[in-house]
């Protein structure tokens, strides 16, 4: 008799459809004035986003319904899909330019990208990869220059579109993910140090990507050019306070904020939901992130609990780069804030992966 699927982890699958939500309700509080001014109607992005969710949430329950050895036993296919989807961006007729980036294929306004698969279809790649390399990964040629080679592909056909933040997260996760393999912790010293030279040239290589980069570091300093996104947000934030200025109520959503329904919907949060509010949220992020990791290390080998790392990696790097951008922490770099800011391809993606994720906490639930 063979022994049945388990059942998925109730929390995760309960704390992604919250954070989904949350997202959508924010999305409308943050976009309803920029889309009535911009397409005649308030529920323009929240309509999209809702279409977005109800994909994500068809492609999450696919994910979790396909047995977990489908992952570990195709890793290399599912690289090689994300690997042409990528291609596609560049397909002449296919591929879509957006804000000086070449990053989008689709039809119309259906648009996709590709990128943001590229970094599950990699984590699933570099999880099978080292699991089945074991010990070898200590070894530079035999265990890390695979894995090495494959991240610099993607990362170049991400980095030339140009999209330089997804390129970073991807190779920041990719490398939590080697290290937790068992690569040499010096040899990818080591490699940092031309990556971080090169990283350094190309800002400086710009007067105006030097200004960008280091806006952050005084704000007032040129606060109508390359400061002025940053000083808008911690407008917002020191607005909201402790408890902020009420749902719908914020001022900087009304064409002070760019992009306010994406890369700066953590700004409205502070301000419409306060101090209180943006660190529920942020408890609420790390409890998805905690359950994610549990069912990781509860896996019977290592794919899954590095699968699991990965997309924890994933998730908490891309968190931090959205919330430390608006925050004057680091640099803005145009991130989506998972599950919360509008976009279609980052919510499937995300969602996909929770599915992957759900379908391990059935292997590992499972009746023997």
């Amino acid at each position: 008799m063979k022994p049945s699927r388990g059942t998925p982890d109730f929390l995760l699958l309960f704390m992604t459809l919250v954070l989904v939500g949350f997202g959508i309700v924010m999305i409308f509080s943050a976009s309803y004035t920029i889309s009535y001014w911009e397409m005649g109607n308030r529920w323009f992005f929240t309509q999209r986003q809702m279409i977005w969710g109800a994909i994500g949430l068809f492609g999450m329950l696919v994910t979790m319904n396909i047995p977990f050895v489908f992952y570990k036993n195709k890793f290399f296919l599912i690289l090689m899909a994300s690997f042409f989807l990528l291609l596609l961006v560049f397909v002449p007729g296919l591929g879509q330019e957006r804000n000086g980036a070449r990053s989008w294929i689709g039809i119309g306004s259906f648009t996709i990208q590709p990128a943001e698969f590229a970094k599950l279809g990699l984590i699933i790649y570099l999880a099978g990869l080292i699991s089945k390399k074991g010990e070898k990964m200590s070894s530079f040629k035999q265990g890390l220059l695979p894995a090495l080679l494959i991240t610099g592909l993607f990362f170049i056909l991400i980095a030339v579109q140009p999209d330089y933040g997804t390129a970073m997260i991807l190779l920041a996760t990719a490398g939590i993910v080697m290290i937790v393999g068992g690569a040499s912790l010096k040899q990818i010293l080591y490699l940092s140090v031309p990556a971080i030279a090169i990283l350094t040239i190309f800002i400086l290589s710009a007067s105006y990507r030097f200004a960008r980069f280091t806006a952050f570091l005084d704000p007032w300093s040129d606060p109508w050019d390359t400061s002025y996104q940053l000083i808008q947000s911690l407008l917002a934030l020191g607005n909201g306070g402790i408890v902020g200025t009420g749902f719908g109520k914020g001022i900087q959503k009304y064409f002070y904020l760019p992009y306010p329904q994406s890369d700066f919907i953590f700004s409205v949060m502070g301000e419409e939901l306060g101090f209180i509010g943006v660190t529920i949220f942020i408890l609420a992020f790390l409890l998805l992130l905690w359950r994610i990791l549990i069912i990781s290390l509860r896996s019977k080998d290592a794919f899954g609990t590095l699968l699991g790392v990965g997309v924890v990696s994933l998730l908490a790097i891309q968190a931090f780069i959205n919330i430390g951008g608006v925050t004057g922490t680091i640099p803005i770099t145009g991130v989506p804030l998972p599950f919360i800011s509008a976009g279609g391809s980052s919510l499937i993606m995300v969602m996909t992966a929770i599915g992957v994720v759900l379908s391990l906490s059935r292997e590992n639930n499972k009746s023997s």
